[in-house]
Protein backbone atom coordinates (compact mmCIF):
# COMPACT_ATOMS: atom_id res chain seq x y z
CA UNK A 1 0.00 0.00 0.00
CA UNK A 2 1.26 3.69 -1.05
CA UNK A 3 0.62 7.16 1.48
CA UNK A 4 1.66 10.29 0.07
CA UNK A 5 2.47 13.36 2.16
CA UNK A 6 0.67 15.37 1.47
CA UNK A 7 -2.10 13.45 0.86
CA UNK A 8 -3.04 14.14 -2.13
CA UNK A 9 -4.43 12.93 -4.84
CA UNK A 10 -3.83 16.47 -6.06
CA UNK A 11 -0.42 18.22 -5.78
CA UNK A 12 -0.07 21.96 -6.61
CA UNK A 13 3.08 23.65 -8.73
CA UNK A 14 3.61 26.73 -5.92
CA UNK A 15 2.58 30.11 -6.64
CA UNK A 16 6.91 30.86 -6.98
CA UNK A 17 7.07 27.88 -9.50
CA UNK A 18 8.25 25.18 -7.53
CA UNK A 19 7.42 21.50 -7.99
CA UNK A 20 5.41 19.60 -5.20
CA UNK A 21 7.56 18.07 -2.47
CA UNK A 22 6.00 14.86 -2.24
CA UNK A 23 7.22 11.74 -0.19
CA UNK A 24 6.02 8.06 -0.14
CA UNK A 25 5.63 5.60 2.06
CA UNK A 26 5.38 1.81 1.03
CA UNK A 27 3.24 -0.36 3.83
CA UNK A 28 3.41 -4.17 3.62
CA UNK A 29 0.20 -5.33 3.94
CA UNK A 30 -0.44 -9.16 5.21
CA UNK A 31 3.03 -9.83 5.57
CA UNK A 32 5.93 -8.92 7.52
CA UNK A 33 9.44 -8.72 5.81
CA UNK A 34 12.43 -9.96 8.49
CA UNK A 35 14.28 -7.25 9.98
CA UNK A 36 17.36 -9.08 9.29
CA UNK A 37 17.10 -8.98 5.72
CA UNK A 38 17.96 -5.77 4.29
CA UNK A 39 15.01 -4.90 1.45
CA UNK A 40 15.54 -3.14 -2.03
CA UNK A 41 12.37 -0.82 -2.87
CA UNK A 42 12.89 -0.07 -6.75
CA UNK A 43 10.52 3.15 -7.33
CA UNK A 44 9.29 4.41 -10.74
CA UNK A 45 7.54 7.80 -11.37
CA UNK A 46 6.50 8.96 -14.42
CA UNK A 47 4.22 11.81 -15.32
CA UNK A 48 2.15 12.92 -18.54
CA UNK A 49 0.06 15.85 -19.31
CA UNK A 50 -2.29 14.87 -22.01
CA UNK A 51 -4.01 17.74 -23.32
CA UNK A 52 -6.76 16.33 -24.97
CA UNK A 53 -9.45 17.60 -21.89
CA UNK A 54 -8.43 21.11 -22.28
CA UNK A 55 -10.05 23.62 -24.45
CA UNK A 56 -7.51 24.57 -27.55
CA UNK A 57 -4.67 22.42 -26.49
CA UNK A 58 -4.27 21.36 -30.12
CA UNK A 59 -4.02 17.39 -27.79
CA UNK A 60 -0.34 19.17 -26.71
CA UNK A 61 1.39 16.05 -24.77
CA UNK A 62 4.00 16.93 -22.19
CA UNK A 63 5.95 14.82 -20.01
CA UNK A 64 8.24 15.13 -17.26
CA UNK A 65 11.43 12.74 -17.89
CA UNK A 66 10.75 9.39 -16.33
CA UNK A 67 12.53 8.54 -12.56
CA UNK A 68 13.84 4.84 -11.50
CA UNK A 69 15.35 4.43 -8.20
CA UNK A 70 16.33 2.28 -5.85
CA UNK A 71 15.90 2.43 -1.91
CA UNK A 72 16.49 0.75 1.12
CA UNK A 73 13.53 2.79 2.89
CA UNK A 74 9.83 2.33 2.48
CA UNK A 75 9.91 6.28 2.41
CA UNK A 76 10.86 7.84 -0.95
CA UNK A 77 10.66 11.63 -1.44
CA UNK A 78 10.08 12.08 -5.58
CA UNK A 79 12.85 14.10 -7.03
CA UNK A 80 11.72 15.76 -10.17
CA UNK A 81 13.80 17.69 -12.25
CA UNK A 82 11.58 19.83 -14.50
CA UNK A 83 8.67 21.66 -13.66
CA UNK A 84 5.80 19.80 -15.05
CA UNK A 85 2.44 18.53 -14.59
CA UNK A 86 0.11 15.75 -15.58
CA UNK A 87 -1.14 12.23 -14.47
CA UNK A 88 1.38 11.49 -11.46
CA UNK A 89 2.09 7.53 -11.26
CA UNK A 90 4.02 6.22 -8.70
CA UNK A 91 5.06 2.52 -8.93
CA UNK A 92 6.76 -0.03 -6.60
CA UNK A 93 8.29 -3.40 -6.48
CA UNK A 94 10.17 -4.66 -3.45
CA UNK A 95 10.98 -8.78 -3.22
CA UNK A 96 10.19 -9.88 -0.01
CA UNK A 97 11.86 -13.38 0.67
CA UNK A 98 10.63 -15.44 -2.68
CA UNK A 99 8.18 -13.24 -3.07
CA UNK A 100 8.12 -9.73 -5.22
CA UNK A 101 5.66 -7.40 -3.92
CA UNK A 102 4.26 -4.81 -6.03
CA UNK A 103 2.05 -1.61 -5.57
CA UNK A 104 0.83 1.57 -8.01
CA UNK A 105 -0.75 4.87 -7.44
CA UNK A 106 -4.13 5.23 -8.79
CA UNK A 107 -5.48 8.91 -9.78
CA UNK A 108 -2.73 11.17 -8.69
CA UNK A 109 -2.12 14.49 -10.31
CA UNK A 110 0.02 17.17 -10.04
CA UNK A 111 -1.73 20.71 -10.95
CA UNK A 112 -0.84 24.33 -11.52
CA UNK A 113 -1.57 27.40 -9.69
CA UNK A 114 -2.12 30.84 -10.76
CA UNK A 115 -0.27 33.66 -9.65
CA UNK A 116 -1.36 36.03 -7.41
CA UNK A 117 -1.76 40.15 -7.62
CA UNK A 118 1.06 40.16 -5.01
CA UNK A 119 3.49 37.58 -7.10
CA UNK A 120 2.46 39.59 -10.51
CA UNK A 121 3.46 43.14 -8.99
CA UNK A 122 6.81 41.42 -7.98
CA UNK A 123 7.83 39.71 -10.85
CA UNK A 124 6.09 41.68 -14.09
CA UNK A 125 8.33 44.71 -15.35
CA UNK A 126 6.94 48.12 -14.17
CA UNK A 127 5.31 49.38 -17.38
CA UNK A 128 1.67 49.83 -17.54
CA UNK A 129 1.60 49.19 -21.25
CA UNK A 130 2.82 45.51 -20.69
CA UNK A 131 0.83 45.01 -17.67
CA UNK A 132 -2.86 45.86 -19.29
CA UNK A 133 -1.97 43.62 -22.01
CA UNK A 134 -1.44 40.47 -19.88
CA UNK A 135 -5.36 41.33 -18.27
CA UNK A 136 -6.13 41.64 -22.17
CA UNK A 137 -4.82 38.41 -22.96
CA UNK A 138 -5.28 36.06 -19.84
CA UNK A 139 -7.08 37.78 -17.26
CA UNK A 140 -3.60 37.45 -15.58
CA UNK A 141 -4.06 33.44 -15.95
CA UNK A 142 -1.70 30.59 -16.66
CA UNK A 143 -4.14 27.79 -15.59
CA UNK A 144 -7.91 27.72 -17.03
CA UNK A 145 -8.19 25.11 -14.25
CA UNK A 146 -5.62 23.44 -11.66
CA UNK A 147 -5.51 20.34 -14.02
CA UNK A 148 -5.29 22.90 -17.67
CA UNK A 149 -2.94 25.32 -18.85
CA UNK A 150 -5.25 28.34 -20.12
CA UNK A 151 -4.44 27.51 -23.53
CA UNK A 152 -5.47 30.21 -26.52
CA UNK A 153 -8.64 30.51 -27.99
CA UNK A 154 -7.62 31.17 -31.69
CA UNK A 155 -5.94 27.70 -31.67
CA UNK A 156 -2.62 28.92 -32.35
CA UNK A 157 -1.30 27.35 -29.22
CA UNK A 158 -1.02 30.47 -27.56
CA UNK A 159 -0.88 29.76 -23.79
CA UNK A 160 -0.72 31.24 -20.88
CA UNK A 161 -0.02 34.79 -18.76
CA UNK A 162 1.66 36.20 -22.17
CA UNK A 163 -0.36 34.11 -24.80
CA UNK A 164 2.99 34.37 -27.24
CA UNK A 165 2.08 32.13 -30.53
CA UNK A 166 5.50 32.59 -32.05
CA UNK A 167 7.41 30.99 -31.03
CA UNK A 168 5.73 28.44 -29.81
CA UNK A 169 5.76 28.18 -26.49
CA UNK A 170 8.20 25.52 -24.28
CA UNK A 171 7.04 23.34 -22.37
CA UNK A 172 8.66 25.20 -19.77
CA UNK A 173 6.69 28.24 -20.82
CA UNK A 174 3.27 25.90 -20.47
CA UNK A 175 3.80 24.78 -16.86
CA UNK A 176 5.40 28.00 -15.46
CA UNK A 177 4.10 31.31 -15.25
CA UNK A 178 7.57 32.93 -14.83
CA UNK A 179 9.00 31.62 -18.08
CA UNK A 180 6.02 32.28 -19.78
CA UNK A 181 6.24 35.94 -18.61
CA UNK A 182 9.97 36.00 -19.58
CA UNK A 183 9.27 35.25 -23.26
CA UNK A 184 6.00 37.57 -23.29
CA UNK A 185 8.25 40.34 -22.03
CA UNK A 186 10.98 39.88 -24.57
CA UNK A 187 8.61 39.70 -27.54
CA UNK A 188 6.93 43.19 -26.11
CA UNK A 189 10.95 44.63 -26.10
CA UNK A 190 11.33 43.10 -29.58
CA UNK A 191 8.48 44.97 -30.57
CA UNK A 192 8.55 48.08 -28.92
CA UNK A 193 12.21 48.05 -31.04
CA UNK A 194 10.38 47.88 -33.77
CA UNK A 195 7.79 50.61 -33.01
CA UNK A 196 10.94 53.24 -32.01
CA UNK A 197 12.80 52.53 -35.24
CA UNK A 198 9.45 52.63 -37.05
CA UNK A 199 9.74 56.65 -38.06
CA UNK A 200 12.91 56.41 -38.95
CA UNK A 201 12.11 53.52 -41.76
CA UNK A 202 9.53 56.09 -43.09
CA UNK A 203 11.72 58.71 -43.08
CA UNK A 204 14.00 57.13 -45.73
CA UNK A 205 11.60 55.39 -47.69
CA UNK A 206 11.02 56.12 -51.27
CA UNK A 207 7.04 56.35 -50.31
CA UNK A 208 7.97 59.36 -47.85
CA UNK A 209 10.60 60.95 -50.03
CA UNK A 210 8.01 61.21 -52.69
CA UNK A 211 4.94 62.64 -50.33
CA UNK A 212 7.58 65.15 -50.18
CA UNK A 213 8.31 65.98 -53.58
CA UNK A 214 5.06 66.17 -54.32
CA UNK A 215 4.20 68.28 -51.53
CA UNK A 216 6.94 71.37 -52.66
CA UNK A 217 5.71 70.57 -56.55
CA UNK A 218 2.17 71.65 -54.84
CA UNK A 219 3.56 74.55 -53.01
CA UNK A 220 5.79 75.52 -55.31
CA UNK A 221 2.75 75.39 -58.29
CA UNK A 222 0.51 78.10 -56.07
CA UNK A 223 3.19 80.37 -55.16
CA UNK A 224 2.26 83.67 -56.99
CA UNK A 225 3.40 84.90 -59.82
CA UNK A 226 7.04 86.26 -60.07
CA UNK A 227 8.16 84.46 -56.48
CA UNK A 228 9.64 80.80 -56.15
CA UNK A 229 8.68 78.96 -53.36
CA UNK A 230 11.65 77.24 -51.86
CA UNK A 231 11.57 73.23 -51.54
CA UNK A 232 10.77 72.88 -47.63
CA UNK A 233 12.81 70.59 -45.46
CA UNK A 234 10.00 68.18 -44.09
CA UNK A 235 10.55 66.59 -41.31
CA UNK A 236 8.52 63.55 -40.01
CA UNK A 237 8.51 63.49 -35.93
CA UNK A 238 9.63 60.47 -33.65
CA UNK A 239 6.51 58.99 -31.95
CA UNK A 240 5.51 60.14 -28.56
CA UNK A 241 5.91 58.29 -25.87
CA UNK A 242 1.70 57.20 -26.40
CA UNK A 243 2.64 56.69 -29.80
CA UNK A 244 5.26 54.18 -28.90
CA UNK A 245 3.05 52.33 -26.63
CA UNK A 246 0.53 51.95 -29.06
CA UNK A 247 2.36 51.18 -31.55
CA UNK A 248 4.25 48.31 -29.55
CA UNK A 249 0.93 46.93 -28.36
CA UNK A 250 -0.11 46.53 -31.93
CA UNK A 251 3.03 44.38 -32.83
CA UNK A 252 2.97 42.21 -29.90
CA UNK A 253 -0.93 41.28 -31.57
CA UNK A 254 1.02 41.36 -34.83
CA UNK A 255 1.85 44.35 -37.61
CA UNK A 256 -1.03 42.11 -40.16
CA UNK A 257 -0.24 43.10 -43.58
CA UNK A 258 2.80 45.20 -42.23
CA UNK A 259 0.28 47.91 -40.64
CA UNK A 260 1.57 49.66 -37.99
CA UNK A 261 -0.44 51.50 -35.50
CA UNK A 262 0.09 54.95 -37.19
CA UNK A 263 0.37 56.11 -40.61
CA UNK A 264 2.04 59.46 -42.32
CA UNK A 265 -1.24 61.61 -42.72
CA UNK A 266 -2.56 63.16 -45.63
CA UNK A 267 -5.55 64.93 -47.17
CA UNK A 268 -8.03 64.06 -49.30
CA UNK A 269 -5.43 64.91 -52.48
CA UNK A 270 -3.33 62.89 -51.44
CA UNK A 271 -0.97 65.41 -50.17
CA UNK A 272 1.14 65.58 -46.96
CA UNK A 273 -0.45 67.27 -44.06
CA UNK A 274 2.62 69.85 -42.81
CA UNK A 275 2.67 72.34 -40.33
CA UNK A 276 5.24 75.03 -42.28
CA UNK A 277 7.17 77.17 -39.79
CA UNK A 278 7.45 80.66 -39.61
CA UNK A 279 10.53 80.99 -41.72
CA UNK A 280 8.57 79.63 -44.68
CA UNK A 281 12.20 76.91 -45.06
CA UNK A 282 10.70 73.79 -42.89
CA UNK A 283 7.57 72.12 -41.95
CA UNK A 284 6.46 69.20 -39.94
CA UNK A 285 4.64 66.07 -41.01
CA UNK A 286 1.84 64.22 -38.80
CA UNK A 287 1.50 60.67 -37.82
CA UNK A 288 -2.22 59.62 -38.54
CA UNK A 289 -4.01 56.35 -36.22
CA UNK A 290 -5.51 54.00 -38.60
CA UNK A 291 -8.73 53.09 -37.33
CA UNK A 292 -10.18 49.54 -36.55
CA UNK A 293 -12.73 49.77 -39.42
CA UNK A 294 -9.96 51.33 -41.84
CA UNK A 295 -8.04 48.71 -40.85
CA UNK A 296 -10.25 46.30 -41.06
CA UNK A 297 -11.65 47.46 -44.97
CA UNK A 298 -7.86 47.03 -46.04
CA UNK A 299 -7.68 43.45 -44.81
CA UNK A 300 -11.00 42.78 -46.93
CA UNK A 301 -9.28 44.94 -49.90
CA UNK A 302 -6.09 42.63 -50.23
CA UNK A 303 -7.95 39.36 -49.19
CA UNK A 304 -5.79 38.73 -46.28
CA UNK A 305 -6.79 35.62 -44.48
CA UNK A 306 -8.88 36.44 -41.04
CA UNK A 307 -6.87 33.85 -38.81
CA UNK A 308 -3.79 36.25 -39.75
CA UNK A 309 -5.81 39.56 -38.95
CA UNK A 310 -5.39 39.53 -35.61
CA UNK A 311 -7.73 42.18 -33.89
CA UNK A 312 -8.37 45.64 -34.91
CA UNK A 313 -9.75 46.94 -31.64
CA UNK A 314 -6.42 44.82 -30.21
CA UNK A 315 -4.88 48.22 -28.77
CA UNK A 316 -7.99 50.10 -27.88
CA UNK A 317 -9.21 46.72 -25.69
CA UNK A 318 -5.38 46.74 -23.70
CA UNK A 319 -5.70 50.56 -23.55
CA UNK A 320 -9.00 49.82 -21.75
CA UNK A 321 -7.72 47.44 -19.08
CA UNK A 322 -6.43 48.47 -15.38
CA UNK A 323 -2.67 47.94 -14.27
CA UNK A 324 -2.28 46.39 -11.37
Amino acid sequence: MLSYDPAGPQFPISEQCEMPKITVTATFQNITPDPKIPLQFQWKVSMVFNGQGCAHSLLRVIKHPDISQVTSSNKFSIPFTQLRGGELTISLSVAVGSVTLTAQSQNLQVTGTNPSIGALQAGVPPRDGFRKLLRLESGLRQFLSPTCPLFSGDNLGGVGICQVTSPAPTDDQVWSWKENLKAGWQLYQQKENAARGYPAHVRQSAEFQALVTAYNNQRSAQAQAGTVAKPLTIELPDYTEEQLERDTLRGYNGYAAGLHEYRVKVDGNGLLVVTEDASGTKGTAEWELITAAERTAYYDKINLDTRRRGDPNYVDDVEAKASF
